[in-house]
């Protein structure tokens, strides 16, 4: 109940995403249509500590970026789209762990679609734990990636999040200019 009270809030709020995406955990039977907004908070050159070019899961249908960061994927996919056929999955199941992502092939460095994929595991975790969410899993994202107990979630994240690519038409004026 957290969970969608929130993500309406977000939707009022926020007003209309920058675009919306399909996604899914490897482990759900369905896909769910996720809005991404953009704020100039989470660009790279923000001057907001914490937020500066990061990506935020708010809830189970609500993620925040950067319009830097956005328009990194709105070209990134004119180039090589994702499809609920070929999702984008966090090659070697960690966004920062080279050994492993070098292991299944992958640059050493993330995509900004991987890094999207990340944020729609946190998504399924959101509808899984609904008012905990926030509070615990938040509290220790921090942290990052690792071999740490606080590290399961952000581990757990980069395993199941599948980005499934854009939703048709629901890209924003402002990031169908930059193309």
């Amino acid at each position: 109940m957290i969970d969608a009270i929130l993500s309406d809030w977000f939707h009022w709020q926020g007003q209309t995403p920058c675009f919306k995406i399909h996604g899914k955990a490897r482990r759900e039977p369905e896909w769910r249509v996720v809005s991404v907004y953009a704020s100039d908070r989470h660009n790279c050159s923000s001057r907001w500590p914490l937020f500066s070019g990061s990506c935020v899961t708010w809830t189970s249908e609500v993620i925040v970026v950067g319009w830097d960061f956005a328009e990194m994927l709105l070209r990134e996919q004119a180039r090589r789209p994702a499809s609920r056929r070929h999702p984008i999955r966090v090659a070697g199941g960690r966004i920062n762990d080279r050994a492993r992502r070098r292991g299944a092939g992958a640059p050493a460095f993330a995509t900004a679609s991987e890094i999207l994929a990340h944020e729609v595991g946190h998504t399924w975790q959101a509808l899984r734990l609904g008012p905990v969410y926030l509070p615990f899993v938040g509290s220790v994202t921090i942290f990052q990636e690792g071999p740490n107990p606080w590290n399961h979630f952000e581990n757990e994240a980069s395993e199941e999040g599948l980005f499934g690519g854009l939703v048709n038409h629901s890209v924003c004026r402002e990031l169908l200019t930059c193309l």
